[in-house]
């Protein structure tokens, strides 16, 4: 008799808001507008990230996405900023802006030297998605050396929740119009 042994598994989450986006839009773009930029240093890959207010809708999103994250895997989760002292709240929550030919590069969102008390889960939630304006991709390794790729199709009001560590790119906007993404990333409550 055989019997199959799970060593690892990843999973993601995904799920759609009944929102009205349009405030989250302004908002957006009224910040970027006014170069709220997380760096002011184009070479830094938190240039491309926008600050974004805490607004009650931003609130309510979060909420939102800690009851998802707890109904499908039974872990509490809050945002990475909450209860720290002296953390910079956009370090948790922002947006990005692709203009026309724009991408994101491979990344993950733990911090090395802080994973205890950093970033565990992510979030990305699309906000505005013209027709051919990319996608988000998971690249994961299902042995040293073989890697696969898992594309989530972007729709508005559609969000994916997944493992910080897990890599990720945005593929190309081949539209003429802004793709509009809120990111957040949330620890294990203690």
């Amino acid at each position: 008799m055989s019997e199959v042994v799970t060593l690892t598994k990843t999973e993601y989450l995904i799920g759609h808001l009944s929102e009205d986006l349009n405030p989250l839009i302004e908002m957006i773009l009224s910040n970027h507008n006014e170069g709220r930029n997380m760096s002011k240093d184009i070479t830094n890959i938190r240039y491309e990230d926008i600050r974004i207010n805490f607004t009650p809708q931003v609130q309510r999103i979060a909420q939102v996405l800690c009851n998802e994250w707890f109904s499908s895997f039974g872990e509490e989760i809050e945002l990475c900023w909450q209860n720290q002292e002296g953390q910079d709240p956009n370090s948790a929550f922002w947006a990005v802006i692709h203009n026309h030919n724009e991408s994101t590069n491979l990344h993950s969102h733990e911090t090395q030297d802080n994973y205890e008390g950093g970033a565990h889960v992510s979030a990305a939630i699309w906000v505005q998605v013209p027709k051919n304006s990319g996608n988000l991709v998971f690249q994961y390794h299902i042995n040293p050396y073989r890697t696969r790729h898992e594309e989530v199709v972007a729709e508005a009001g559609k969000f994916a929740m997944f493992d910080s560590t897990l890599p990720h790119f945005v593929t190309k906007n081949f539209s003429n119009e802004q793709r509009i993404v809120i990111s957040m990333n949330f620890r294990r409550k203690c």
